[in-house]
């Protein structure tokens, strides 16, 4: 999918501004295939176990590879087998916990694709559409006719986008968990609210902002290697080990957080799950582990909906959301308001189908 802006006059003062990549840049399209909780995870197909195949998703930095803008688009088999330009999975880190690079990567690519339209359209009614994820997804930008500098501008679109990048990430998510397939056929409810995902965003959000904020106008290209340095540097801070420790501390949550005689695709390979939706997030598995946060205030004091936010909307396929209480499937729209509450809804059927047996981060 493309999004085509409107021309603008080559004399105008704003067109000083616009990114010459806004036009032509294509969304990043679906996730990259990577990591249920775990290691050597067995798998099924139709019921029926594969032999002699096993998932390993255990990665250090120099695995990794140049991260690469909308990489998404790959394979799964490229992925895995890193037959692709990148390399994704789980790196256990001091103090950020388990790391899943692929979502890091993911909602850095949104970030950035986000930032080139928001910082173009800003202050105007415009709609930012995206492929449907159970309900259609669209980001509305609201008409404001407040006067903002370049540099005000830019840092606005940027707060903006980092922001519903990651609010993009917890519908996911949500969506995950009521039975999304980015792969027809392939459910994926062993995913949906794993104890590593949403934190793992959250850095890849904070990880591109931060690379924009140094270089605002870099090319799909250079953002890619920008942001392969800025990721390495991020998981060194963070305190990452080589892939033979992760894979230690992976084995000693065997029975806690995972289930390795539980094959893949099914749900209950990941015994644990982190149904919080907030903007501050701690890692899980470490402690006193660094805190993420990002914020609805704006740096002019604003809150983000006066310019801009993430819209679902039902597209007539609401079957999966029925047992919903009726103040939410009665609602043709949804907002990250209504996140809460569908998260909660999500813990508390996995509680009954589960109990006890459920690890779950507390509230």
């Amino acid at each position: 999918m493309k999004i085509h802006a409107p021309l603008i006059a080559a004399f105008s003062l704003c067109a000083l501004f616009v990114s010459p990549y806004s036009k032509a840049l294509d969304a990043p399209i679906g996730v990259r295939p990577c990591c249920a909780f775990g290691q050597d995870l067995k798998t099924e197909l139709l019921g029926m176990p594969i032999p002699f195949f096993s998932v390993e998703n255990i990665v250090d930095i120099p695995m990794l590879g140049k991260h690469s803008y909308n990489d998404g688009s790959q394979s799964v088999i490229s992925s895995l087998f890193g037959l692709g330009g990148e390399s994704n999975g789980l790196i256990f880190t001091s103090k950020g916990g388990f790391i899943d690079t692929a979502h890091v990567r993911d909602t850095a690519d949104f970030t950035y694709y986000l930032y080139q339209q928001i910082r173009q359209h800003l202050g105007s009614h415009y709609r930012i559409i995206l492929p449907t994820e159970l309900r259609a997804r669209h980001i509305r930008l609201q008409e404001n006719k407040q006067l903002l500098t370049n540099k005000e501008k830019q840092s606005l679109s940027l707060e903006l986008a980092a922001l519903l990048a990651f609010r993009l990430a917890q519908w996911h998510e949500i969506a995950q968990w009521f039975g999304y397939e980015s792969i027809i056929g392939f459910p994926e409810y062993v995913s949906a609210f794993s104890p590593e995902d949403l934190y793992s965003n959250m850095l890849g959000a904070i990880t591109a902002k931060q690379v924009l904020e140094q270089q605002p106008d870099l090319s799909p290209s250079d953002f890619s290697q920008a942001m392969t340095d800025a990721f390495n540097d991020q998981l060194q801070q963070l305190g990452s080990v080589s892939a033979e420790e992760t894979k230690r501390n992976i084995q000693q949550l065997n029975g806690q957080w995972w289930d390795h005689n539980t094959r893949l695709p099914q749900k209950w390979v990941v015994l644990k799950r982190d149904y919080q939706l907030g903007l501050t997030l701690y890692p899980n598995g470490v402690k006193n582990g660094v805190p993420l946060s990002l914020s609805t205030e704006l740096s002019n004091g604003d809150n983000n909906g006066m310019w801009a936010e993430l819209y679902l909307h039902n597209v007539g396929n609401e079957e999966t959301f029925n047992a919903l209480a009726p103040e939410l499937t009665n609602n043709m729209v949804w907002q990250p308001a209504q996140f809460k509450q569908l998260a909660t809804f999500a813990k508390q059927q996995d509680y009954k189908e589960r109990g006890k047996t459920t690890q779950v981060v507390k509230d």
